[in-house]
């Protein structure tokens, strides 16, 4: 059984998945297996598909054929792989550099998720980098969720929590994270590490703000009765983050003590006006 199984999932981004299959054949760690699932492409894919497989030396499956959408395709990728690990690199995404693979898994990782830090681009040019925080617990998955592009999931969580909801067009990972590590306890574990590149032209990307998008995320939260807490949750978010500011004035002592003068004048001024 090979450490890893790396899974791309393409259709009709030939030149995506050909930087994808690139950053993957020059990794200097070597145990793992890679499997493309294409959705019948019709750009040229399979060419490039066909042509890394008779030239790499790594296990090396793929699957050509109809797909209901990205979950599905997810899904059968899953059920083709043998590694302990599982990591989701859709085509236009990218490790970063030929040795993270190496640093990763240069030591025996025990934790159901291992995760890193990401690069986001778009048109090419990174315009921020994700740094996940320390552990993992609700509000962090509420506020950033994880991008699977630089987590490493045990193969065995799919048995235990479930394979994603192909009902979900834009939101089943979430939902995996919710059910994986808030409902049954996956131990997680952050890998100081950029390991990824993805670009802003994935369809959760695009879609982020309609409606269909919307619906499923408080379709999670209702499954899970998250939604009976979500709003202390985010009270509490609120009034911490209005407590930080009100910090922030009081350490700069001039700007405090023109705001508290501001403050008394204009209320004898009420007063006087009465």
């Amino acid at each position: 059984m090979p450490t890893l199984s790396i899974i791309t999932i393409n259709f009709n981004n030939a030149q995506g998945l050909l930087k994808t299959i690139e950053s993957v054949d020059v990794q200097t760690f070597t145990d793992f297996e890679y499997i493309v699932v294409d959705g019948l492409s019709t750009d040229g894919s399979l060419d490039i598909i066909k042509q890394y497989k008779q030239s790499t030396n790594h296990p090396f499956n793929y699957i050509y054929e109809p797909d209901s959408g990205v979950y599905n395709a997810m899904n059968k990728g899953i059920l083709l792989a043998t590694g302990e690990y599982l990591l989701f690199l859709n085509s236009g995404d990218f490790l970063v550099d030929k040795n993270v693979l190496q640093n990763v898994f240069n030591k025996q990782e025990s934790a159901d998720i291992l995760y890193g830090g990401s690069h986001i681009s778009d048109n090419m040019k990174i315009v921020c980098t994700i740094d996940p925080p320390e552990n993992i617990t609700f509000g962090s998955l509420y506020n950033y969720g994880l991008a699977h592009q630089s987590t490493f999931i045990k193969r065995s969580m799919f048995d235990i929590n479930g394979l994603y909801r192909e009902d979900f067009k834009y939101n089943s990972d979430i939902d995996f994270w919710y059910r994986a590590i808030i409902l049954n306890n996956a131990t997680t574990k952050k890998i100081g590490l950029i390991i990824s590149d993805y670009n802003l032209d994935g369809i959760s990307s695009k879609e982020y703000n309609t409606e269909a998008y919307k619906s499923e995320i408080k379709q999670i939260m209702k499954q899970s009765n998250f939604d009976k807490f979500i709003p202390d949750y985010d009270a509490w978010k609120y009034e911490h983050e209005n407590m930080e500011v009100m910090y922030w004035v009081k350490s700069k002592k001039m700007l405090y003590g023109l705001l508290v003068a501001t403050y008394n004048f204009s209320t004898w001024l009420v007063q006087k006006l009465k």
